[in-house]
Protein backbone atom coordinates (compact mmCIF):
# COMPACT_ATOMS: atom_id res chain seq x y z
CA UNK A 1 0.00 0.00 0.00
CA UNK A 2 1.42 3.35 -1.04
CA UNK A 3 0.96 5.83 1.79
CA UNK A 4 3.14 8.57 0.31
CA UNK A 5 1.43 11.93 0.53
CA UNK A 6 0.70 13.78 -2.67
CA UNK A 7 3.00 16.78 -3.14
CA UNK A 8 1.43 20.15 -2.42
CA UNK A 9 1.69 22.05 -5.71
CA UNK A 10 -0.35 24.99 -4.48
CA UNK A 11 -2.81 24.40 -7.32
CA UNK A 12 -6.35 23.69 -6.08
CA UNK A 13 -8.51 20.91 -7.47
CA UNK A 14 -11.76 21.84 -9.25
CA UNK A 15 -13.73 21.41 -6.02
CA UNK A 16 -11.16 23.20 -3.87
CA UNK A 17 -10.90 26.37 -5.93
CA UNK A 18 -12.85 29.44 -4.89
CA UNK A 19 -14.88 30.99 -7.70
CA UNK A 20 -14.67 34.82 -7.39
CA UNK A 21 -18.38 35.29 -8.10
CA UNK A 22 -18.59 38.70 -6.43
CA UNK A 23 -15.66 40.22 -8.31
CA UNK A 24 -16.85 38.60 -11.55
CA UNK A 25 -20.29 40.17 -11.09
CA UNK A 26 -18.70 43.55 -10.39
CA UNK A 27 -16.44 43.31 -13.43
CA UNK A 28 -19.25 42.18 -15.75
CA UNK A 29 -21.45 45.06 -14.56
CA UNK A 30 -18.56 47.52 -14.86
CA UNK A 31 -17.77 46.45 -18.43
CA UNK A 32 -21.38 46.79 -19.59
CA UNK A 33 -21.91 50.15 -17.87
CA UNK A 34 -18.54 51.43 -19.10
CA UNK A 35 -19.47 50.48 -22.66
CA UNK A 36 -22.82 52.24 -22.40
CA UNK A 37 -21.17 55.23 -20.72
CA UNK A 38 -18.55 55.56 -23.46
CA UNK A 39 -21.25 55.37 -26.12
CA UNK A 40 -23.16 58.15 -24.35
CA UNK A 41 -20.07 60.32 -23.82
CA UNK A 42 -19.09 59.95 -27.47
CA UNK A 43 -22.55 61.09 -28.53
CA UNK A 44 -22.58 64.05 -26.15
CA UNK A 45 -19.05 65.38 -26.58
CA UNK A 46 -17.46 64.07 -29.78
CA UNK A 47 -20.31 63.94 -32.29
CA UNK A 48 -21.24 67.67 -32.04
CA UNK A 49 -17.62 68.80 -32.64
CA UNK A 50 -17.10 70.89 -35.77
CA UNK A 51 -13.41 70.05 -36.22
CA UNK A 52 -13.53 66.76 -38.19
CA UNK A 53 -9.98 65.72 -37.26
CA UNK A 54 -10.59 66.12 -33.54
CA UNK A 55 -14.07 64.61 -33.80
CA UNK A 56 -12.98 61.45 -35.59
CA UNK A 57 -9.84 61.08 -33.48
CA UNK A 58 -11.97 60.97 -30.34
CA UNK A 59 -14.48 58.61 -31.97
CA UNK A 60 -11.65 56.29 -33.05
CA UNK A 61 -10.05 56.34 -29.59
CA UNK A 62 -13.42 55.60 -27.99
CA UNK A 63 -14.01 52.75 -30.46
CA UNK A 64 -10.72 51.08 -29.52
CA UNK A 65 -11.47 51.52 -25.82
CA UNK A 66 -14.93 50.01 -26.36
CA UNK A 67 -13.29 47.10 -28.15
CA UNK A 68 -11.07 46.49 -25.14
CA UNK A 69 -14.19 46.44 -22.96
CA UNK A 70 -15.81 43.93 -25.30
CA UNK A 71 -12.72 41.72 -25.18
CA UNK A 72 -13.05 41.83 -21.39
CA UNK A 73 -16.63 40.60 -21.73
CA UNK A 74 -15.50 37.85 -24.06
CA UNK A 75 -12.89 36.69 -21.57
CA UNK A 76 -15.47 36.50 -18.78
CA UNK A 77 -17.77 34.50 -21.05
CA UNK A 78 -14.79 32.19 -21.62
CA UNK A 79 -14.77 31.50 -17.87
CA UNK A 80 -18.48 30.73 -18.18
CA UNK A 81 -17.67 28.19 -20.89
CA UNK A 82 -15.43 26.41 -18.38
CA UNK A 83 -18.21 26.85 -15.77
CA UNK A 84 -16.08 28.95 -13.43
CA UNK A 85 -17.67 32.39 -13.86
CA UNK A 86 -20.21 31.66 -11.12
CA UNK A 87 -20.52 28.58 -8.94
CA UNK A 88 -24.28 28.39 -9.57
CA UNK A 89 -24.97 26.95 -13.05
CA UNK A 90 -27.96 29.25 -13.67
CA UNK A 91 -26.01 32.46 -13.09
CA UNK A 92 -22.99 31.07 -14.90
CA UNK A 93 -25.03 30.43 -18.04
CA UNK A 94 -27.11 33.62 -17.79
CA UNK A 95 -24.18 36.00 -17.44
CA UNK A 96 -21.98 33.98 -19.75
CA UNK A 97 -24.64 34.04 -22.46
CA UNK A 98 -25.24 37.78 -22.09
CA UNK A 99 -21.54 38.65 -22.15
CA UNK A 100 -20.86 36.40 -25.13
CA UNK A 101 -23.89 37.82 -26.92
CA UNK A 102 -22.60 41.37 -26.54
CA UNK A 103 -19.53 40.26 -28.50
CA UNK A 104 -21.96 38.61 -30.98
CA UNK A 105 -20.72 35.14 -30.04
CA UNK A 106 -23.25 32.30 -29.48
CA UNK A 107 -22.10 30.76 -26.20
CA UNK A 108 -23.14 27.13 -26.77
CA UNK A 109 -21.50 27.05 -30.19
CA UNK A 110 -18.44 28.72 -28.71
CA UNK A 111 -18.32 26.17 -25.89
CA UNK A 112 -18.24 23.29 -28.38
CA UNK A 113 -15.68 25.12 -30.54
CA UNK A 114 -13.50 25.94 -27.55
CA UNK A 115 -13.50 22.45 -26.06
CA UNK A 116 -12.42 21.07 -29.44
CA UNK A 117 -9.64 23.65 -29.41
CA UNK A 118 -8.47 22.35 -26.03
CA UNK A 119 -8.68 18.75 -27.23
CA UNK A 120 -6.76 19.34 -30.47
CA UNK A 121 -4.55 22.37 -29.75
CA UNK A 122 -2.16 23.03 -32.64
CA UNK A 123 -3.00 19.79 -34.44
CA UNK A 124 -3.34 20.62 -38.15
CA UNK A 125 -6.77 19.81 -39.50
CA UNK A 126 -8.18 19.20 -36.01
CA UNK A 127 -7.71 22.39 -33.97
CA UNK A 128 -10.62 24.65 -35.01
CA UNK A 129 -8.46 27.73 -34.31
CA UNK A 130 -5.76 26.64 -36.76
CA UNK A 131 -7.28 28.46 -39.76
CA UNK A 132 -6.96 31.68 -37.78
CA UNK A 133 -3.47 31.20 -36.33
CA UNK A 134 -1.55 29.02 -38.77
CA UNK A 135 -1.28 31.55 -41.58
CA UNK A 136 0.83 34.57 -42.41
CA UNK A 137 0.91 37.36 -39.85
CA UNK A 138 -0.90 39.69 -42.25
CA UNK A 139 -3.68 37.15 -42.80
CA UNK A 140 -4.00 36.41 -39.08
CA UNK A 141 -4.28 40.05 -38.07
CA UNK A 142 -6.68 41.12 -40.83
CA UNK A 143 -8.77 38.11 -41.86
CA UNK A 144 -8.34 35.95 -38.75
CA UNK A 145 -11.11 37.61 -36.68
CA UNK A 146 -13.67 37.06 -39.44
CA UNK A 147 -12.57 33.44 -39.84
CA UNK A 148 -13.08 32.98 -36.09
CA UNK A 149 -16.54 34.60 -36.09
CA UNK A 150 -17.68 32.57 -39.10
CA UNK A 151 -16.49 29.39 -37.39
CA UNK A 152 -18.76 30.06 -34.38
CA UNK A 153 -21.89 30.28 -36.52
CA UNK A 154 -20.79 27.29 -38.58
CA UNK A 155 -20.71 25.27 -35.35
CA UNK A 156 -24.14 26.68 -34.45
CA UNK A 157 -25.49 25.53 -37.82
CA UNK A 158 -24.07 22.04 -37.19
CA UNK A 159 -25.74 21.96 -33.76
CA UNK A 160 -29.04 22.89 -35.41
CA UNK A 161 -28.54 20.24 -38.09
CA UNK A 162 -28.00 17.71 -35.30
CA UNK A 163 -31.41 18.55 -33.86
CA UNK A 164 -30.21 20.06 -30.56
CA UNK A 165 -32.65 22.95 -30.79
CA UNK A 166 -32.49 23.78 -27.08
CA UNK A 167 -28.89 24.94 -27.41
CA UNK A 168 -29.69 26.73 -30.67
CA UNK A 169 -32.58 28.65 -29.11
CA UNK A 170 -30.37 29.56 -26.16
CA UNK A 171 -27.73 31.00 -28.49
CA UNK A 172 -30.24 32.88 -30.63
CA UNK A 173 -31.87 34.32 -27.52
CA UNK A 174 -28.67 35.78 -26.06
CA UNK A 175 -27.46 37.19 -29.38
CA UNK A 176 -30.94 38.70 -29.93
CA UNK A 177 -30.82 40.33 -26.48
CA UNK A 178 -27.43 41.82 -27.34
CA UNK A 179 -28.64 43.11 -30.70
CA UNK A 180 -31.65 44.65 -28.96
CA UNK A 181 -29.24 46.44 -26.62
CA UNK A 182 -27.34 47.87 -29.58
CA UNK A 183 -30.08 48.44 -32.16
CA UNK A 184 -33.00 49.41 -29.92
CA UNK A 185 -31.71 50.77 -26.62
CA UNK A 186 -28.95 52.98 -28.04
CA UNK A 187 -31.22 54.82 -30.52
CA UNK A 188 -33.87 55.13 -27.79
CA UNK A 189 -31.25 56.97 -25.70
CA UNK A 190 -30.48 59.29 -28.60
CA UNK A 191 -27.13 57.62 -29.32
CA UNK A 192 -26.03 57.40 -32.95
CA UNK A 193 -25.18 53.85 -34.00
CA UNK A 194 -22.79 55.09 -36.68
CA UNK A 195 -20.48 56.99 -34.34
CA UNK A 196 -20.62 54.52 -31.45
CA UNK A 197 -21.45 50.88 -32.13
CA UNK A 198 -20.60 51.10 -35.82
CA UNK A 199 -17.16 52.58 -35.13
CA UNK A 200 -16.59 50.01 -32.38
CA UNK A 201 -17.41 47.13 -34.73
CA UNK A 202 -14.74 48.44 -37.12
CA UNK A 203 -12.12 48.59 -34.36
CA UNK A 204 -13.03 45.31 -32.65
CA UNK A 205 -11.47 42.95 -35.25
CA UNK A 206 -8.11 44.70 -34.88
CA UNK A 207 -8.14 44.52 -31.08
CA UNK A 208 -9.36 40.92 -31.19
CA UNK A 209 -6.67 39.82 -33.62
CA UNK A 210 -3.88 41.36 -31.53
CA UNK A 211 -5.27 39.61 -28.46
CA UNK A 212 -5.69 36.30 -30.32
CA UNK A 213 -2.18 36.44 -31.80
CA UNK A 214 -0.84 36.76 -28.27
CA UNK A 215 -2.56 33.46 -27.40
CA UNK A 216 -1.32 31.00 -30.01
CA UNK A 217 0.37 32.57 -33.02
CA UNK A 218 3.76 31.14 -33.96
CA UNK A 219 3.54 27.91 -31.95
CA UNK A 220 4.62 24.94 -34.12
CA UNK A 221 2.05 22.28 -35.08
CA UNK A 222 1.97 19.16 -32.91
CA UNK A 223 0.92 15.56 -33.49
CA UNK A 224 -0.59 13.65 -30.58
CA UNK A 225 -1.49 10.01 -30.21
CA UNK A 226 -4.93 8.68 -31.08
CA UNK A 227 -5.53 7.91 -27.40
CA UNK A 228 -5.07 11.54 -26.46
CA UNK A 229 -7.41 12.58 -29.24
CA UNK A 230 -10.15 10.56 -27.51
CA UNK A 231 -10.14 12.59 -24.29
CA UNK A 232 -13.46 13.16 -22.58
CA UNK A 233 -14.60 16.66 -21.64
CA UNK A 234 -13.67 15.92 -18.01
CA UNK A 235 -10.15 14.91 -19.06
CA UNK A 236 -9.82 18.06 -21.14
CA UNK A 237 -10.90 20.21 -18.19
CA UNK A 238 -8.35 18.50 -15.94
CA UNK A 239 -5.57 19.46 -18.36
CA UNK A 240 -3.49 16.42 -17.37
CA UNK A 241 -2.47 15.42 -20.88
CA UNK A 242 -1.71 18.99 -21.93
CA UNK A 243 0.87 19.87 -19.30
CA UNK A 244 3.85 18.50 -21.21
CA UNK A 245 2.95 20.44 -24.34
CA UNK A 246 3.36 24.12 -25.20
CA UNK A 247 -0.16 25.26 -26.05
CA UNK A 248 -0.09 29.02 -25.61
CA UNK A 249 1.96 32.01 -24.58
CA UNK A 250 2.45 33.87 -21.33
CA UNK A 251 2.46 37.56 -22.24
CA UNK A 252 3.35 40.14 -19.62
CA UNK A 253 0.87 43.02 -19.53
CA UNK A 254 0.19 45.98 -17.20
CA UNK A 255 -1.72 45.26 -14.02
CA UNK A 256 -4.78 47.23 -15.14
CA UNK A 257 -4.98 45.22 -18.36
CA UNK A 258 -4.56 41.97 -16.43
CA UNK A 259 -7.61 42.99 -14.41
CA UNK A 260 -9.65 44.23 -17.38
CA UNK A 261 -8.94 41.08 -19.40
CA UNK A 262 -9.07 38.66 -16.46
CA UNK A 263 -5.49 37.37 -16.74
CA UNK A 264 -6.08 35.94 -20.22
CA UNK A 265 -2.44 36.82 -20.93
CA UNK A 266 -1.49 33.68 -18.96
CA UNK A 267 -2.88 31.54 -21.76
CA UNK A 268 -0.28 28.80 -21.48
CA UNK A 269 -1.21 28.29 -17.83
CA UNK A 270 -4.90 28.14 -18.78
CA UNK A 271 -4.24 25.33 -21.25
CA UNK A 272 -2.41 23.35 -18.60
CA UNK A 273 -5.16 23.91 -16.01
CA UNK A 274 -8.38 24.62 -17.97
CA UNK A 275 -10.62 24.20 -14.93
CA UNK A 276 -9.01 27.05 -12.98
CA UNK A 277 -10.77 30.38 -12.61
CA UNK A 278 -8.83 33.32 -14.03
CA UNK A 279 -8.12 34.41 -10.45
CA UNK A 280 -5.59 31.56 -10.13
CA UNK A 281 -3.70 32.24 -13.36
Amino acid sequence: MNSAAKPDTGIPSPKEQIIPSGSNLFKASFLILALLGTFYATQQFAVPMENPWLKWSIIAAAAFWNSMLLIGMGVLSHDAIHKVLFRTPFWNELWGGLLAGLVLIPIEANRQFHMEHHRFSHQPGLDPENPMHQNSFLFAITVGPFVALYAQYLVLAKIAAGGDFGRVIKDIFFVAVALSFYLLLLPALGISLLYTWGATMLALPIVFSVRALADHYGIPPVVRTAKKNEETEEEIESGVTMRQQVSGWVVMTPQWLQWLWSHVNYHEVHHKYPYLSHAYL
